[in-house]
């Protein structure tokens, strides 16, 4: 046997190699949530009050499919006088074997840890394999931009169960993401369907996977045809297929109707004129998605609100980020990355005007919650349109430097209620 081949030669070789980033960005996650909880008193180890995903899963192992009975503290819906879940229900799937041990005491925080780091590693990797693996710094730079740069800080700090599915549905899209870009279509479709059982406007990226596999494939294979690969892969849907299936099935037993989670079932909504969603409601939340933090002469203090969002690029400014650099691939050069570019900024913009026909942007929080349901696939966009030079490199530590410190104060601020 050579030398090369020993079993110690090959563990040195991959230890040599091994990537320090996929050690210090998860490192970068748990050092944000020990301040976080220092400040709060929020540790990941406490109990989650807000626990809806639990007590479905609890009922669901009891053979019920509602919770046979009122939580008052809840976001509950209520059809035929009965009490659901008002959520899509993917989070739950993940609380079953958990609810098996744990009933409801479930360990929500710490599921919600272990998501957020993995959806970093996954953000990590996706944005070293746009770029090849040859800007690491730059890769590890942009991941800690999108989590703890912008206002997805807000919503990994804690389980309780809205941010709960959006923590989720935020490292279930980044992994779809990842895995179209890498053209493996069976993960990427699971991976978004899952997404979609935590919000449900996630279908809207769709679009963005299949380009982003289409271009891979070409790169790959100059004769490609999109109705060979169906021809030969449709078998891989399968998996996203059951999924689907799955929400309609419990859907319709539980309201009789196969796209209906229970939203629109809140006494909220059903008490509200125009219900969930209307047009009335456009330009007057799409004011908020731009409004600025008000100044307060008698106290020299800014307000930034804890209700229905603020400038929303002001807060991600990730946003912020992709915008210039889609200005400056149509100066410079209309290339394919610049036109999936473009098809992302339109989806987005997409998105937002949904987003603000609903009632509400996204009840007490600090900052825009609802835009960052965006930004894994904005991320993608940036990578692609980034720059070969280090011409860009100042404005993104400018603008992390100036997002970690407006998310991590108003993050403390808002959930210590100061």
């Amino acid at each position: 046997m050579e030398m090369t081949d020993k079993w110690y030669v090959k563990l040195w070789n991959r230890i040599k190699n091994f990537d320090a980033y996929l050690i210090v960005v998860p490192l970068c996650i748990i050092g944000f949530l020990w301040i976080f909880g220092a400040y709060t008193g929020m540790w990941p180890k406490n109990g989650n009050p807000y626990n809806s995903f639990a007590l479905q899963a609890e009922s669901w192992l009891q053979g019920r499919l509602d919770l046979g009975q009122n939580y008052e503290w809840l976001e509950l819906a209520i059809f035929d006088s009965k009490y659901f879940v008002s959520f899509p229900p993917f989070p739950s799937y993940i609380l079953l074997p958990f609810a098996v041990f744990f009933g409801v005491n479930t360990p929500d925080n710490l599921i919600s840890v272990v998501f957020t780091v993995i959806g970093a590693i996954y953000a990590y990797k996706l944005c070293d394999s746009i770029l090849a693996g040859k800007k690491k710094s730059l890769s590890f730079l942009m991941t800690v931009l999108v989590y703890l740069g912008c206002n997805t800080m807000y919503f990994i700090s804690n389980g309780w169960v809205w941010f709960m599915a959006q923590n989720m549905s935020f490292t279930l899209t980044v992994m779809a993401v990842y895995y179209a870009y890498k053209a493996c279509p069976g993960w990427s479709f699971f991976f978004w369907a899952c997404a979609v059982g935590c919000r449900p406007f996630q279908i809207l990226y769709l679009l963005v996977l299949i380009i982003l596999m289409i271009n891979a494939w070409k790169k790959k294979d100059s004769s490609f045809s999109i109705a060979g690969k169906i021809k030969t892969d449709w078998y891989k849907g399968i998996p996203c297929f059951i999924v689907a299936l799955s929400y309609f099935i419990l859907n319709y037993a539980r309201f009789g109707s196969i796209f209906e989670f229970g939203h629109n079932y809140l006494p909220e909504f059903t008490r509200e004129e125009h219900g969930q969603f209307s047009f009335t409601y456009l330009f007057g939340n799409l004011a908020n998605m731009f409004r600025m933090p008000k100044y307060i002469p008698d106290t020299g203090r800014m307000e930034f609100f804890t209700a229905d969002g603020i400038a929303f690029w002001l807060v991600s400014p990730l946003f912020l980020l992709f915008f210039i650099l889609i200005i400056y691939k149509l100066i410079k050069s209309r290339d394919k990355a610049f036109m999936t570019g473009v098809v992302i900024f339109g989806i987005v913009a997409l998105h937002i005007v949904l987003l603000c026909m609903h009632r509400t942007l996204g009840g007490w929080h600090f900052g825009n919650r609802y835009t960052c349901d965006a930004l894994p696939v904005v991320l993608a966009g940036t990578m692609l349109c980034m720059p070969k030079g280090k011409k860009i490199m100042p404005l993104i530590y400018l603008l992390f430097i100036f997002g970690l410190m407006l998310n991590l104060v108003g993050t403390i601020i808002t959930y210590n209620h100061w």
